[in-house]
């Protein structure tokens, strides 16, 4: 059974969830809803958080106001063992108190096997984005319901993907969709990425060694986030793949790479 984060732990995962104030430059016209009274009021309503993260700033006054993303769990889902392969759904949360985002909701996936969270962008089911003006806590209270209601669809979906078994070919077209998101082609049509896209394939444990669209999906998530690919660099020079460690590109990577595998699945079905 998982334990859910204390004030303290998210204070130190993302300092800016608990801005008293918004940023010193942001419009005075800018509503400023505290995320750490969001926090509690999700916690009251039985929304666990079990993890957070925040984006870091190159300006020094502006390190405690940046976007924060917090991932939620059912009170009632902590309550089971998590067993390796098993899949629990999340609501994640973000904001920030510089003006750079919303408040927004969006589905999420944790697959216990890698310890990894991803997050959903379904075709049939968008974020919502709240904001800064209004009774903020009760919309996000209202907007965690009807992500919970949705869940069940998109873990349907994540279950269709178990069913669909790729060719080595179909693995590497995929494989080399994705590597696009991350790293874009030129206007050449070229690519620049420091890795090829077999690398993004690579297993790390023998769970993951299977040929079916979810697993796919799963070990090229956890490469793009975790990083630590080796690679060679536009000078030449051997390199590994960094980490993702910025909320935007996180959220950025994880729906992007949702709804590609979710074409993906189309296509073959």
């Amino acid at each position: 059974m998982q334990t859910a984060l204390s004030n303290d732990q998210l204070f130190k995962a993302a300092p800016s969830i608990f801005a008293t104030k918004p940023w010193s430059k942001v419009s005075s016209r800018y509503a400023f809803i505290p995320t750490s009274d969001v926090v509690n009021s999700l916690r009251a309503e039985g929304f666990m958080p079990v993890k957070a993260m925040q984006s870091r700033s190159r300006t020094e006054d502006k390190k405690n106001f940046t976007k924060h993303m917090i991932r939620f769990r059912r009170a009632e889902d902590m309550r089971h063992a998590l067993v390796p392969g098993m899949e629990v759904p999340e609501i994640v949360l973000v904001n920030s108190h510089d003006h750079t985002s919303s408040y927004q909701l969006s589905a999420g996936i944790f697959r216990v096997i890698c310890s990894n969270g991803m997050v959903v962008k379904s075709s049939n089911f968008g974020d919502l984005s709240l904001p800064h003006t209004g009774n903020i806590r009760d919309n996000v209270i209202e907007g965690s319901a009807r992500i919970i209601e949705e869940m069940p669809y998109i873990m349907e979906s994540m279950e269709r993907m178990k069913l669909i078994t790729l060719s080595q070919f179909q693995q590497m077209a995929y494989a080399e969709s994705a590597l696009t998101l991350r790293y874009p082609l030129d206007d050449m049509g070229n690519s620049n990425a420091p890795i090829e896209a077999t690398k993004l394939l690579t297993v790390h444990r023998s769970n993951d060694n299977a040929n079916d669209l979810w697993t796919t999906f799963n070990r090229v998530q956890e490469n793009f986030i975790k990083g630590g690919l080796p690679g060679m660099g536009t000078t030449g020079k051997r390199m590994s793949t960094r980490a993702i460690r910025s909320v935007t590109e996180d959220l950025r990577i994880n729906k992007a790479l949702w709804l590609l595998t979710e074409r993906m699945a189309d296509l073959i079905n």
